[in-house]
């Protein structure tokens, strides 16, 4: 997915332990990791992954953007902003995670103006941070049928990379015509956008193969 003439450098947090509730009260310790990793690597711009790390910590985007002097962007906002970006206000939420989490994110979003429909459920005793044991194929019909159940929604958003929706992503848009976009792809989107870069980048999705203009450019 990434270009050529991107370099991911990668670092855990390993603050999750049975909950996602472990991230919450964590800003200052994950700030100061934050300084420390960009001090040491020396690059140009930090996504801080990980849905539940900023909605569990509020602010926590722009305390690490003062504390480290780079571009800065995390999971949810990056979906947040390529949505607005791609004219989708009524969403399908695609996620691995068990009901009450779920709505916490939904509850972010409805408080950004997002309509909210919800995706299949999958294993709600999964351990936190584990992955799924589902096929790509299979995950692709069971968000097909999801959509078809709602059908004003007028994009899908995978939240969770356990899910592993990268191989489907331009399967679904050109199956359901609608855009499609992952908590990845909208971090990668941004930080680069916010780097004054531009690429068209196909087999992902509308977002990254037209590459629309964040409202922060305007």
């Amino acid at each position: 997915m990434l270009p050529q003439e991107v370099l991911l450098t990668n670092e855990g947090l390993g603050l999750l332990r049975d909950s996602y509730q472990n991230l919450a009260g964590k800003t200052d310790e994950i700030v100061a990791r934050a300084a420390d990793f960009v001090q040491r690597n020396k690059v140009q711009g930090l996504l801080v992954t990980g849905g539940f790390v900023t909605l569990f910590n509020p602010g926590l985007e722009a305390r690490v953007a003062d504390a480290v002097g780079i571009p800065v962007t995390s999971a949810v906002s990056s979906v947040v902003a390529a949505l607005r970006a791609l004219s989708s206000k009524r969403l399908l939420l695609v996620t691995p995670f068990a009901a009450d989490m779920n709505a916490v994110i939904a509850k972010h979003l409805e408080s950004d103006g997002f309509a909210v429909f919800f995706g299949p459920a999958f294993d709600k005793d999964r351990r936190p941070g584990a992955g799924v044991d589902i096929e790509p194929d299979d995950l692709l019909r069971k968000v097909e049928d999801s959509f078809r159940q709602n059908p004003s929604a007028e994009a899908i958003y995978f939240q969770g990379a356990t899910l592993d929706p990268l191989p489907i992503i331009q399967k679904l848009e050109d199956s359901l015509n609608v855009p499609v976009v992952t908590s990845n792809t909208a971090m990668i989107w941004n930080i680069l956008s916010k780097l004054s870069l531009r690429f068209a980048i196909a087999g992902y999705g509308k977002l990254l193969s037209s590459w629309p203009r964040p409202a922060f450019s305007d």
